[in-house]
This record gives structure tokens, C-alpha cells and sequence, in this order.
């Protein structure tokens, strides 16, 4: 048994002397998976993404600040208005919309969140070209949203580091300075 534990002791001990593989080196860390696809809650109105991408409207039409803003915001009742006051008004979802009142914040079911204490610019994000479906997957061809892709530490790195950009921690995380 002694012997065994000295074993083990040199063996740890050799492994810490010897030189880290570099980036190019090693695989990327791959985390344990995640139940994804991940459903997101009933929605509080009943929203078809693929039929309002087939009518020609972009990412940035509901999502105020996707493109411009560090968080990309969600549709409320007057935004929604705008169009459905003329668009399918007779259908039961857009009359369930109208019969809120004017101002009225709607409390969707988020897909995608990343934890409070991370930063996340959705505006640094589109500077640098890349595409809502990078993120958020296929949206034109989803009636319901889902969470299809990772939103955790381990997935932003690996495509930062897909991507030649730095990984420093204060990038996305406030360091208290």
C-alpha cells in the first residue's frame, strides 16, 4: 500500500514538472453535454418565428438593440402593434396582444441567458459579423424558439478561441476594478 501511495506521489510530481501543452496542442476542454436541445416555457403569447422570418422582417425588427445594444431586447404590445394593428388582426394570438393595454411589457419565456455576473454585448458580437444564427441556431426555420446552443463558459471560449480573440477574463466577467 505504501508503495503504491509513493507511486502516486512521483507520478503527480513528474506530471506537475512536465511543460504545459500550448493552445495548438491540445483539444479543446470539452464540458460534460448539456440536455440541449432545451425547451423554453409556454410562451404568454403564441409567436411563430419562422412565419414572420418568411414575411421578410429581421432579427433586429423585434429584437430592438440586437445589433446596436450590449443586450438585445423583446417585442412589447406596441412594438408587436405596429404591424398586427393591419396584419392578421383577426387571429386569435393578435387579438389576445391587442386586448393588453397600450405600454404593456410581455413576459416572454427567454431561450437564451447567460449568469448575471457575466457581460455579454450583443453589439460587440455584431460588429464583429457574426450572425444571430451563430448564437441562437437556425431561427428561420424554428416555429418555437429552443435553446440550441451552449451559452456556458466553456462553449464562449472554445469560439473565442475558434476566432483568434482573447479570452482575458475581464472581457466578460466585472473583476471589482
Amino acid at each position: 500500500m505504501r508503495l503504491k501511495r509513493r507511486a502516486l506521489g512521483l507520478a503527480i510530481a513528474l506530471a506537475a514538472l512536465a511543460p504545459w501543452p500550448g493552445p495548438s496542442q491540445a483539444p479543446p476542454y470539452q464540458p460534460p453535454p448539456e440536455d440541449l436541445p432545451r425547451e423554453v416555457g409556454t410562451q404568454p403569447i403564441p409567436f411563430d418565428h419562422q412565419l414572420h422570418m418568411q414575411n421578410r422582417m429581421a432579427c433586429a425588427d423585434c429584437h430592438p438593440g440586437a445589433t446596436s445594444a450590449s443586450r438585445a431586447g423583446l417585442p412589447d404590445r406596441d412594438q408587436c402593434m405596429q404591424c398586427h394593428q393591419a396584419i392578421a388582426a383577426d387571429r386569435p394570438a393578435v387579438r389576445q396582444l391587442a386586448a393588453l393595454p397600450a405600454g404593456s411589457k410581455i413576459r416572454w419565456e427567454r431561450a437564451y441567458r447567460v449568469p448575471d455576473f457575466v457581460f455579454f454585448s450583443h453589439a460587440e458580437h455584431a460588429k464583429a459579423d457574426l450572425a444571430c444564427a451563430d448564437c441562437h441556431g437556425p431561427v428561420p426555420e424554428r416555429q418555437v424558439l429552443m435553446q440550441e446552443f451552449s451559452t456556458n463558459m466553456v462553449a464562449c471560449m472554445n469560439c473565442h478561441a475558434q476566432r483568434q480573440v482573447s479570452n482575458e477574463c475581464f472581457l466578460c466577467h466585472d473583476l471589482g476594478q
